[in-house]
C-alpha cells in the first residue's frame, strides 16, 4: 500500500515520497511522502522570525515556509521503478490561506511523477501537519531528538541526529533525518533554515530515488 512525505518539503511535505508498506519518502496528496518541520515559529501558520509571504517558518526552522520560497532537486531513479520522474525539479511554495482551521500552505511537489500540490501547517515548536483526506496529520512531530518516533497512517518515523549533510547544494548543520520503519530503506533529511535536503527511497524490489538538494530560493 502506498501512502502519501518529505516531505519530505518539502517539504515540509515533507514530504513530502512514497511511504507506507512498499516504499518510503517525501509525501504528496497523491502517493508520495515529505516530511516538513517547525521550528521556532509563533503557531500554526505564524509570522515566524523570517520569510517573506503571509506567515511562515523562519531561518531557524527545519522546514522554512514563506510563498515564494522554493527548493530545486537532482532527482535520481533507484533500481528500475520509481514514481518520480528523473532529472532537475523544482518544489515551491505557491500560496496560503485558511483550511480546515489551520493556516495552511500550498507547496508544489518536486515528484513530478506524482505531480500537483500539497497542503501543510504549522505548529509549535518544529511539529508540522499534512493534510490528506480531511484530516490533518503529523508529518513532522516533536521533540526533536534522537529515537523519538511518532505514527503516520500506517507506518511510523524515528528522529535521527544526521549531524553535518553535505548535497550538491552545499554542506549543512543541525540536520535530522526521518527514518521510516519499514524492513527497506525511506527517510527524508532535513536542515534548520533550508528544509529537505534529501529525500531517499529504495523499496524491497529495489526500486526507488534519490532527491538532493541542488539550490533554494528566496531562503
Amino acid at each position: 500500500m502506498r501512502i502519501p512525505a518529505f516531505a519530505l518539503l518539502a517539504a515540509p511535505l515533507l514530504l513530502l515520497a512514497c511511504g507506507g508498506d512498499d516504499t518510503g519518502g517525501e509525501t504528496s496528496g497523491n502517493g508520495t511522502t515529505t516530511g516538513a518541520g517547525g521550528g521556532t515559529t509563533t503557531g500554526e501558520g505564524g509570522s515566524g522570525s523570517g520569510g517573506s509571504g503571509s506567515g511562515g517558518g523562519g531561518p531557524s526552522t527545519l522546514f522554512p515556509l514563506a510563498v515564494g520560497y522554493a527548493w530545486t532537486y537532482d532527482v535520481a531513479s533507484v533500481g528500475a521503478g520509481s514514481v518520480c520522474a528523473t532529472g532537475q525539479h523544482t518544489s515551491t511554495v505557491i500560496g496560503t490561506g485558511p483550511l480546515a482551521g489551520k493556516d495552511a500552505f500550498e507547496v508544489s511537489s518536486w515528484c513530478t511523477g506524482a505531480g500537483g500540490s500539497n497542503q501543510y501547517a504549522l505548529g509549535e515548536g518544529d511539529l508540522v501537519y499534512f493534510y490528506y483526506s480531511g484530516d490533518w496529520l503529523n508529518v513532522l512531530d516533536v521533540p526533536v531528538e534522537e529515537g523519538h518516533t511518532w505514527s503516520y497512517f500506517n507506518t511510523s518515523f524515528t528522529w535521527r541526529n544526521a549531524g553535518t549533510v553535505t548535497v550538491p547544494a552545499g554542506t549543512f548543520d543541525d540536520c535530522w533525518t526521518a527514518e521510516q520503519n519499514v524492513s527497506y530503506s525511506a527517510y527524508s533529511t532535513y536542515c534548520r533554515g533550508v528544509g529537505l535536503t534529501r529525500s531517499y527511497s529504495e523499496d524491497l524490489n529495489g526500486d526507488g530515488w534519490d532527491a538532493q538538494l541542488a539550490s533554494t530560493t528566496g531562503l
